[in-house]
């Protein structure tokens, strides 16, 4: 039964495949063809009788004689089917038209193997090649990597079973109403399946744990000489592939496809890898060999995870002068997500921690001192580290004037409960201080009615006017989100367009072109209406003694309007909307809503960033409507 729920994956895969080697067949491989074969074709001159002009097709009749025969000819390019792609289509025309105007003899290629054959122009269109040669070759990665990943899923560890989609709302909506998530359904249903994949945790040290390259010893080597390998090596990759382009380039330039610019992005993209490798070499030779010494060694589920990390040739007081000088530990969890063509590797970081190391000088450089006090329940570091699975991450870095400092560590880490012998320094301690003071702070300043605190300041505007607090979540306050939007409805958008406009000569091709830039165009379609709402839609409420107005609106017309007594209202209660970065750098993004007595909510207030901050502010919220939060 395992085996048949690969046939669909298969089936998907063979289909998008197929469809990109039948389009290969039909347009970049007889383009490529027909342009060697008519580089043995011999100079002629014909008469134009008559040519007709398209956008993306020039039809002509000419008349020639080769070797005392006449012949008729209709041969314009290599180019076998219908496109739009630069400017050739309208240079042909042109041509053509002065052609016809001054009567002059039109220059033609003839086939001397069968002269039966000619053409206008024999020169290779390589804008026209590449698009289509790039376009076939994506379905074709798509069709193999969909097959690939059905085959290898069905080798893999028995499926569970995952419930309905009816049944994943059910426990959604259970879990929101008993408290126990706020999650959007979205993210819930991500969260479930993760965690339904996820190992079990087991708390039974591997006894062969030791065996793993570079856990031999308590000193650890960091990963940065690998790392710098990778970019180097991923670079290559990339601008061996990229910068052929930019030879086609100037040709398209010369027909007036400036579209064609839009290519440079690639070699932009291969000049930042090249960058990031040349940074990431200097790191490794101005600081040479970081070695992380733990103790305890391993680290501890339960108890520690510490230990001191050397750093040579940084000095004492560049130490103190750097900026940002932290460590961070992270249980990080890496799996499979998606199915199908969506697969892909993520992390989702289960527990992370930051703070300060102490600074301590040493005779080569300065050593880094720092413990962090783990809890318990947590998942241990997979020893073979395949498939999903569950390892630790201990990161230092500091902007440092000249080359700045940053390493990465894959640690071992196991349930033992030992604690450091030599080292005082609690990082998790300093970390729980610094939290605490954040959500004083904000809670004080909420209380005093200061609201340009970090947190609310990025959304809200609040402004008092007698007994009434006016609330507004102004337009353009999602600029990233909206720069995202915006740049998938521009690419999908542009690759719909240009399969439709590049592949029109009708038939059984249409029809699969057809196919194919549907899904192109729906994404470029719902990313076009959230590049529209997102920076223009924006939030009033107005709360005074014993009711609460909420108005939204799309620039300025009204989409949404709702008015509430006190009386209609149950609670108020936060939930979270999503979230940005992940580990200790996420941060999640709440609403505040107002419960009414029929079950139903009103948005109060949105975009808030961090749970304290929202709790706080939806605290203060209640006490000025004369409501319970919950």
């Amino acid at each position: 039964m395992r085996r048949l729920l690969v046939i669909p994956g298969l089936l998907f895969g063979l289909f998008f495949a197929g469809g990109g080697f039948f389009m290969l067949s039909e347009t970049a491989l007889p383009l490529w063809q027909n342009w060697q074969r008519m580089q043995d074709w011999l100079p002629n001159e014909a008469r134009l009788l008559s040519f007709s002009a398209a956008e993306n097709e020039t039809r002509v009749h000419y008349r020639y004689q080769y070797g005392g025969v006449s012949y008729r000819g209709h041969g314009v390019g290599v180019s076998e089917f219908k496109d739009n792609i630069g400017s050739w289509h309208r240079d042909m025309q042109a041509y053509l038209g002065h052609i016809v105007r001054s009567g002059d003899i039109l220059q033609i290629w003839v086939d001397p193997m069968n002269p039966a054959q000619a053409v206008i122009d024999r020169d290779m269109r390589w804008g026209l090649f590449a698009m289509a040669s790039g376009f076939c070759s994506i379905f074709i990665l798509i069709g193999l990597g969909v097959i690939y990943a059905s085959i290898h899923s069905s080798n893999k560890f028995p499926a569970r079973r995952r419930p309905s989609l009816w049944g994943m709302r059910k426990c959604w909506q259970r879990a929101q109403a008993d408290g126990s998530s706020n999650l959007g359904f979205l993210e819930f249903c991500q969260q479930h399946y993760a965690e339904s994949e996820e190992p079990g945790l087991d708390n039974t040290t591997p006894v062969d744990w030791q065996n793993r390259k570079g856990w031999e010893a308590a000193r650890i080597k960091s990963d940065a000489t690998r790392g710098a390998l990778f970019f180097w090596i991923f670079a290559g990759i990339w601008n061996a592939i990229s910068i052929p382009v930019l030879f086609v380039l100037p040709r398209e330039l010369d027909q007036q496809n400036y579209a064609a610019l839009l290519v440079l992005l690639f070699p932009a993209v291969g000049v930042f890898l090249i960058y990031q490798a040349i940074q990431r070499t200097l790191e490794y030779r101005h600081f040479g060999r970081v070695l992380f010494t733990m103790d305890p060694f391993p680290g501890a589920i339960g108890g520690h995870v510490g230990g001191t990390i050397q750093v040579k040739n940084l000095d004492y007081q560049r130490a103190r002068e750097a900026r940002n000088l932290s460590v961070t530990l992270e249980c990080v969890y890496s799996y499979i997500s998606g199915t199908g063509e969506n697969r892909s590797r993520r992390e989702s970081i289960k527990w992370a921690e930051r703070g300060q190391p102490k600074i301590n000088n040493t005779i080569e450089g300065v050593n880094l001192a720092f413990r962090f006090d783990v809890p318990e329940h947590l998942p241990q570091a997979d020893v073979e580290q395949s498939g999903a699975y569950h390892f630790w991450r201990l990161s230092v870095s500091a902007e440092v004037p000249g080359i700045d400092l940053n390493r990465s560590y894959n640690i071992p880490v196991f349930a033992t409960g030992e604690t450091s012998g030599r080292i005082g320094h609690d990082i998790s301690a300093q970390a729980a201080a610094a939290r605490k003071r954040e959500a004083d702070a904000a809670g004080l300043a909420i209380a005093s009615g200061r609201f340009d605190i970090q947190g609310l300041s990025r959304a809200l505007r609040l402004r008092r006017e007698g007994n009434r607090i006016q609330l507004k979540f102004p337009m353009f306050r999602n600029r990233l989100l909206t720069l995202f939007a915006a740049i998938f409805a521009g690419g999908f958008g542009f690759a719909s367009y240009s399969m439709v406009g590049m592949m029109s000569g009708g038939g059984l091709f249409a029809v699969l072109i057809t196919i194919f830039a549907i899904p192109f165009f729906l994404v470029a379609l719902v990313a076009a209406c959230a590049t529209i709402y997102l920076p223009f839609n924006n939030l009033s409420v107005s709360i005074q003694p014993g009711e609460v107005s909420v108005l939204r609106r799309l620039l300025v017309i009204p989409v949404y309007r709702r008015r509430l007594h006190r009386a209609d209202i149950s609670h108020l209660s936060i939930k979270r909307s999503g979230s940005t970065g992940q580990g200790i750098d996420k941060i999640e993004h709440f609403k505040i809503h107002a419960m009414d007595t029929r079950g139903g909510k009103v948005t109060l207030a949105e975009d808030i960033d961090g749970e304290d901050v929202a709790m706080h502010f939806r605290d203060f919220l209640a006490q000025r409507i004369g409501v319970v939060a919950r």
